[in-house]
């Protein structure tokens, strides 16, 4: 039912898009107006007042033509010369009679041909020596173009009488006291025209006698005019004639259209009422869900919109070709017009198919358009705006902007100046087109087929460095934007692979990280449960028990110390701590921290010797974190250095930062990457029995990084430095 409904509101909303198709495409031509005021008949009737006014009112004579016929020094002198100078003229008549003269054999045939040469050589010379002789030649010429200008005239005269005998008229031309009068001008008329002196315009003819004589030695175009100012009179259709003329059956037409087209506007607005009032059908009973709507709304919404306006386009040109239609009937009922009723059964159909198509493509844009918050959200989803963006972004790098768009006028000329040869079948034209060709296109075609290699060979490089083929490099040639794209891919084949190296390489610090922080939780773990087992036995003496708490307290400590590094560190490197600056001295830090180390560094036979500049040395830094920095080089020195050596700890201002320096010789083999030594748990593997937690240095390290400074660690032989950086302050 609902479907119903639904086709039925759209037969109403077709007959009321044609009703004002009518009113808007025939309203001014029908609605109120009589048949001698359509735009058909006054067109008529104009023009057979033009027509009455050059070939009754003002004919041509030959007194007209009495200018015309005076010749002129410049249509002498064109004359003249019109085939040539004089020598040339003689010449070409040589030329003309040469080879009849030559083969000849009659004596009387040769002298005939020698007498008509000579003559004509003697009328072209008589044309160079006397004007009088070529004057009268072109008067001639002229007579005859104007006897045939007059002929044309009562041609023309016997044409227009005998295509317009329904006309009556009565003319007096005041002036020339001329009457001119036809038909039944005082019987009823269906239709009459008076004309007032100086209504009718003044005829003028522009004539061309070359036209008509085919030469071009004549001046071109002479004009004459006829003054038709005085003329007065009325021109009358008189009732009798009408019978006898085709406006019998044109009034008969116009007033059956007329009324078909009232009757069109009356059922249009029988139908306006009852699609708004009766049917009711609302503009969501449109916007069905199908394929079409769905391909529809896939569209950019301002392809929609266009293509919704063409459709409308199409279908307002299909409802004004009904309206046509609608008058051609009407001609056909007055008997004056033949009309295939298939063809047009056919017209009505598709204009209805095309105008439910666009009914429902307008209620599907405007349900697009709808959802839309805002013009720029709506603007966002066009296609022009990504046209422009794409445009825009073109033209970021400007080099290839330029150059793909030079490269596309160049390619469009291209195929545009191949198209102008075969069109035109010039030679001239297609010799030209291939200058262009070899000139300007083949070396365009082939500069974009050398850039298109090209790139396919970065793509290439690039879809291998995607799948982890590390190739060799791009070449890189010229400086073209594509030549920086390779040079870019390359470091970024090198980033890769120092990212790949690195990631290998921290896999293998993981797994070190593991294997010695279960080592180093496990030795000291282990010690405390082997004693926790032997204090169990209830045989031991005192002495022996108070040596096991003893061992017991010394791997607790070790372990708790070891946990409370490790949590350390993993604070430090999340960022989860706070440090808090404060204006130190450097100098008198490093002094109390050597001082501590000073008896530990003569029980290890080891020689501390501390160079600090005697001005203070200022820093922003947390003062306990920044001892924690200090008491972790010197301890980690102190383990580490070979019994009977030196130990140098320098401070210093260099470049505007605070410098400390600790330099030691190791009393284990060095063999390991330097920077490595700061990774947790590192030690060097000779030294994995010492007590260390092997965290110092990368507690101390994250310290520095908290602090925006500087750890650098370096090996030379056994000679083990670390240098620490941070900005020093006035």
């Amino acid at each position: 039912m609902k479907n119903r409904k639904i086709h039925l509101q759209l037969v109403l909303m077709f007959i009321v898009a044609f009703a004002l198709a009518v009113i808007f495409t025939e309203g001014t031509r029908y609605f109120g107006k009589s048949y001698y005021e359509s735009n058909s008949f006054d067109a008529e009737a104009t023009e057979y007042m033009d027509q009455l006014a050059r070939n009754v009112l003002a004919p041509l004579t030959e007194e007209d033509f009495e200018k015309v016929l005076a010749v002129t020094p410049d249509e002498i002198t064109r004359y003249r010369l019109y085939y040539g100078s004089l020598a040339e003229q003689i010449q070409n008549i040589k030329d003309q009679y040469a080879s009849d003269i030559d083969g000849a054999e009659d004596e009387d045939v040769l002298k005939a041909l020698k007498q008509e040469r000579d003559a004509k050589i003697a009328d072209i010379q008589k044309n160079f020596d006397d004007d009088d002789y070529v004057k009268q030649k072109i008067v001639v010429i002229k007579q005859r173009a104007v006897a045939e200008i007059l002929e044309d005239q009562q041609r023309g005269l016997r044409q227009f009488k005998s295509n317009n005998t329904y006309y009556a008229y009565d003319f007096y031309n005041a002036k020339k006291e001329e009457h001119f009068t036809k038909g039944e001008i005082d019987k009823a008329a269906v239709y009459e025209k008076e004309l007032t002196p100086n209504e009718l315009p003044n005829v003028t003819r522009y004539i061309n006698l070359n036209e008509y004589e085919q030469v071009g030695y004549l001046d071109k175009t002479y004009t004459i005019e006829k003054d038709l100012s005085e003329v007065s009179g009325k021109i009358t259709i008189p009732k009798s004639m009408l019978a006898k003329s085709g406006l019998g059956n044109d009034l008969k037409a116009f007033t059956i259209a007329k009324f078909v087209y009232y009757c069109i506007v009356l059922l249009g607005i029988v139908c306006l009422i009852l699609a708004i009032k009766v049917v009711k059908v609302g503009r969501k009973s449109f916007l069905i869900e199908n394929g079409l709507r769905n391909r529809l709304d896939r569209l950019p919404v301002d392809v929609q919109i266009a293509l919704t306006a063409f459709v409308a386009y199409i279908t307002s040109l299909f409802i004004s070709s009904m309206t046509y239609l609608a008058r051609s009937i009407a001609y056909y009922l007055a008997d004056s017009y033949y009309i295939d009723l298939i063809e047009n059964i056919l017209l009505v159909l598709v204009t209805y198919g095309l105008f439910v198509a666009m009914v429902y493509f307008i209620a599907w844009t405007w349900e697009r358009v709808k959802c839309y918050d805002s013009f720029e959200q709506l603007w966002a989803e066009t296609f022009l705006a990504k046209f422009m963006k794409t445009g825009v972004s073109m033209f970021e790098n400007r080099s290839v902007g330029m150059q793909s768009l030079i490269l596309l006028i160049i390619i469009f000329l291209g195929g545009f100046g191949f198209a102008i040869p075969l069109v035109t079948g010039s030679f001239g034209a297609f010799m030209f087109y291939v200058f262009l060709f070899f000139v300007f296109f083949i070396p365009a075609l082939f500069l974009f087929m050398r850039r298109m290699g090209y790139l396919n060979r970065i793509m290439k490089h690039t879809e291998d460095m995607a799948h982890g083929r590390l190739t060799e490099n791009i070449k890189v040639k010229g400086k073209s934007p594509l030549a920086r794209h390779a040079e870019n891919l390359n470091g970024l084949r090198e980033g890769v692979r120092t990212s790949l190296n690195e990631q290998a390489k921290s896999e293998r610090l993981k797994t070190e990280l593991i294997t010695n922080v279960s080592h180093d939780l496990r030795t000291p773990l282990t010690s405390i449960i082997t004693y926790t087992d032997l204090l169990k036995n209830p045989d031991l003496t005192v002495e022996e028990r108070t040596k096991y708490i003893e061992i017991l307290d010394a791997k607790s400590n070790r372990l708790k110390t070891l946990i409370e590094d490790l949590f350390e560190v993993s604070k430090m490197a999340s960022g989860n701590i706070e440090i808090s600056k404060q204006r130190i001295d450097l100098a008198q830090l490093l002094q109390q921290a050597a001082g501590e180390h000073e008896e530990d560094f003569a029980k290890s036979n080891l020689d501390l010797r501390v160079a600090i500049s005697e001005q203070p040395i200022y820093a922003y830094v947390d003062g306990q974190k920044w001892w924690r920095v200090i008491d972790n080089l010197i301890v980690n020195a102190r383990k580490y250095s070979l019994e009977g050596t030196r130990v140098y700890v320098n401070l210093k201002v260099n470049n505007g930062n605070a410098e400390l320096t600790v330099k030691n010789v190791a009393k284990y083999e060095l063999n390991e990457d330097a920077t490595e030594l700061i990774e947790r748990f590192k030690r060097a593997d000779t030294s994995r029995h010492t007590e260390g937690s092997g965290l110092g240095l990368a507690i101390a390290q994250s310290i520095v990084d908290l602090h925006g400074g500087q750890l650098d660690v370096s090996i030379d032989g056994d000679l083990f430095k670390v240098t620490v950086l941070v900005r020093a302050e006035n």
